[in-house]
């Protein structure tokens, strides 16, 4: 994995974890912030350090998946290489971090979008055989 890639597999989980209500009041500057914020985090001499500063500043509650992840680049030994890049080019991982997650969240909707119309086709499967009537009959009863 080169420099930048590791970068963002660093920086991926961290944004993943930043609280939803906390992007929401910082809508308008959150990449922004996010960026300022990884620029002066990285000024320290372990990545351990920087992901510690940066958890902490932006309230950070990391994934149990993720933190195996997170362990692996931290204890990688390219601490100066990555703090390095982390301190030069913060926008350019950021922006990387930012197409990452509009990729996945288009993969999502149209994941949502797919379960919807099963979800339609099978409503109308259930409807057309009478089922459906059976089951929420069924279901009514159950609650009774």
């Amino acid at each position: 994995m080169d420099k930048y890639e590791t970068v963002q597999a660093l920086l991926i989980p961290i944004w993943r974890g930043i609280p939803t209500d906390y992007k929401s009041r910082y809508r308008r500057k959150i990449w922004q912030q996010f960026e300022d914020n990884i620029r002066s985090a990285a000024y320290t001499a372990s990545l351990s350090h920087f992901v510690s500063n940066l958890c902490s500043r932006l309230q950070v509650s990391l994934r149990t998946v993720d933190v195996a992840t997170l362990n692996g680049i931290v204890h990688g030994g390219r601490d100066r290489e990555l703090l390095r890049l982390l301190r030069e080019e913060a926008t350019i991982v950021v922006l990387m971090v930012r197409v990452e997650n509009e990729k996945r969240k288009a993969e999502w909707a149209r994941t949502l979008a797919e379960r919807a119309q099963e979800g339609e086709a099978v409503s109308a499967w259930l409807a057309e055989d009478g089922l459906f009537d059976e089951i929420a009959d069924a279901a009514v009863e159950s609650e009774e």
